[in-house]
């Protein structure tokens, strides 16, 4: 039997949330090879709601010591996508960001935390692929990312797109 990852993933996730959860972290680097150096950690993952941590280390640290937008952006994407394709895996969906909107409010001086949570009505959006004719739907996606102490440091909203094949 040739059983998608993510299909996969969901059938451990029934017995073991935590080893679904050790099975992505294997998974997310072969997928996005950018987030293998980064030390991306998947701490969560339900029907509506993905966990992503990252830590400060030289790999992910700016000249001014906190963690840089481009993996602040990395850890959204991976965040959102792992959420979105849990849901609707690769092969017989297909998934991209088209617009990402984002506040910086603080200093990313530790490790982040990013929580990507579907609201009522973006995963409405995203269930009608399943059943509507022309077999696509964007929505807005949010994300945040707080540091070690709660702070909020970065929110996004990520624009989403999802087509059925």
């Amino acid at each position: 039997m040739n059983l998608n990852p993510f299909a996969l993933i969901e059938r451990v996730r029934d017995h073991s949330p935590t080893a679904a959860n050790a099975l992505l972290n294997q998974l997310v680097p072969r997928i996005i090879p950018l987030a293998n150096g980064l030390g991306v950690r998947v701490r969560e993952v339900t029907d509506r709601r993905a966990v992503l941590t990252m830590p400060l280390k030289r790999r992910t640290k700016n000249h001014v010591g906190s963690i840089y937008i481009g993996a602040q952006m990395t850890l959204a994407d991976l965040t959102a996508g792992v959420l979105v394709f849990s849901k609707f895996p690769p092969g017989p969906f297909g998934a991209l960001i088209k617009r990402v909107e984002a506040d910086f409010l603080a200093k990313a001086k530790g490790t982040l935390r990013c929580v990507c949570e579907l609201p009522d009505e973006t995963n409405g959006t995203f269930e009608a692929v399943r059943t509507s004719p022309e077999g696509k739907a964007e929505a807005w996606l949010p994300v945040e990312l707080t540091g070690p102490d709660g702070e909020v440091v970065t929110r996004m909203r990520i624009l989403g797109a999802i087509k059925r094949f």
